[in-house]
């Protein structure tokens, strides 16, 4: 069958106005694939790139086509061959590796830093007042700072070790990704390193990893002198450390280690900040939904806002909310793979050495999801038989065999932020403001402000678990 192709708009490459048409252009390809079946072409030069927005296909895909698009070497090039860039030798032994160091166990020994964070992110929101404001900064501040902490294991009392010199290069560092990767002159080496903007990316990443050996070898210097005085230096399992317990039985090198390290902390920070980001503002436009999640924290943990491990398993609504935030405004709205072979799908075969785009935002809007697939509706995640049937249908940590690796952790990190904040504030804003933008990850290029409103502190007595209470009200 012949594709239909979409061809690309003007603007799209007209200086400055790139990378904002980027995010608009994706939402037409989206839609035209819908309409056309599921799948259509477009053409980068000689290359045919397929996208797909129908979910049986994109799961198809993502199992199949393993190794990714040259957009990622071209956007975090500067990260190393860890496991978003490398080839797929590689990408399957280092995640065979790595998988248990996101082991339930050793996510429930961060629970304590996600805690504290927390309680200390509620706690400097008071500085905004009542008034609107943009609470990004807060977000990427303290994602940033509570993501270092388990990646490096430093001291919960010591938030000045990931210093301001360090946050400005890795923001500048990510920037520079989107526009690279948004200004498609600048995707040729060869043009790229006569660009202004190659001096900015290689002072940036000189800082980012210049910190990362830093920490790395005073980490290591720490185990050494634990190791000769026979104590033990960790305070819980810190990601370096499972690390370096890999190089010392020579599965990692300190190049591999610092590559996988810069990743963890650089993606997992701006994706959790994303995410917080669209919680508040979709939780401040749906006041009954807020409610209800505020009524299942105070069922969960009484007069505590401390969280731990049984209270993440109880807050069956608060993972709804953010799993339909997921779905309405996911972080990660499409990927990019490279078909190495041909692949067979329902009513296409892709053949080998094309590209292939899985479009996430658009899967997510589907008829499968129902008449109210537009709408935001946490309850459906409480409604098993109301859920598509496709295991490709929810794309919130991408889909197939490699899949986000920092799935569990991102829910757990997350969800405890949204319950200390929705515990302590009430939340208003107006999702009809929102102007979404595409760099690398989807964002909030305007509407984004919220009020916070301190909550009253209610009755002593009404807030008990009710532990002899069986069934979950919320569910």
């Amino acid at each position: 069958m012949t594709f239909r192709p979409v061809y690309v708009p003007k603007n799209l490459y007209d200086g400055e106005l790139a990378i904002a048409g980027l995010w608009e252009y994706s939402k037409e390809v989206s839609v035209a694939a819908e309409k056309a079946g599921g799948i259509i072409t477009l053409w980068a030069g000689p290359k045919a790139i397929y996208c797909i927005n129908d979910p049986d296909d994109a799961f198809t895909v993502l199992n199949s086509c393993l190794e990714k698009s040259y957009f990622y070497k071209i956007a975090f090039g500067w990260f190393g061959d860890g496991l978003l860039t490398s080839d797929v030798a590689t990408w399957k032994h280092n995640r065979k590796l790595l998988n248990p160091t996101f082991s339930q166990h050793v996510l429930d020994g961060f629970l304590p830093i996600f805690n504290r964070q927390a309680a200390l992110l509620a706690l400097e929101m008071e500085q905004a007042g009542t008034g609107l404001f943009d609470p990004t900064d807060y977000f990427r501040e303290v994602t940033l700072e509570t993501v270092c902490q388990t990646a490096f294991g430093i001291s919960l009392d010591d938030r000045s070790v990931i210093d301001s010199e360090y946050k400005e290069a890795l923001a500048v560092a990510l920037d520079g990704s989107a526009q690279r990767l948004g200004r498609f002159w600048l995707h040729s080496d060869f043009l790229y390193q006569f660009s202004a903007l190659r001096k900015t990316m290689d002072e940036a990443e000189a800082v980012v990893h210049k910190m990362s050996k830093s920490v790395l070898n005073k980490r290591r210097a720490e185990r050494q002198e634990a190791k000769t005085a026979n104590t033990s230096s960790r305070r819980f399992i810190a990601f370096l450390d499972l690390l370096l317990d890999m190089s010392d039985d020579g599965s990692f090198s300190d190049d591999q280690i610092l590559n996988e390290l810069n990743i963890f902390i650089a993606a997992g920070h701006d994706t959790s900040s994303r995410a917080l980001v669209s919680i508040m503002v979709l939780l401040g436009t749906h006041q009954d939904v807020q409610e209800k999640l505020y009524q299942e924290v105070i069922y969960v943990l009484g007069p505590s806002s401390y969280l731990d491990k049984e209270d993440i398993a109880r807050l069956v609504y608060t993972e709804a909310v953010i799993k339909e935030v997921l779905r309405v405004s996911p972080v990660v709205p499409m990927v990019a793979r490279e078909v190495d072979k041909d692949i067979k799908l329902k009513n296409y075969t892709l053949p080998a050495g094309s590209g292939c785009l899985v479009l996430f935002w658009g899967i997510h809007r589907l008829p499968i999801w129902g008449a109210d697939r537009l709408q935001f509706r946490p309850e459906r995640w409480l409604e098993p038989s109301s859920l598509p049937r496709s295991p490709g249908a929810f794309c919130g940590f991408s889909l197939g065999r490699r899949n986000c690796i920092g799935k569990p952790y991102a829910y757990m990190a997350v969800k405890t932020m949204v319950v200390h904040l929705v515990r302590k504030y009430r939340i208003t804003a107006d999702y009809s403001k929102v102007k979404l933008d595409y760099d690398v990850l989807l964002k909030y290029g305007d509407g984004q402000h919220i009020t916070l409103q301190p909550r009253k502190e209610r009755e002593e007595g009404k807030e008990g678990r009710e532990d002899e209470v069986k069934e979950d009200k919320f569910r």
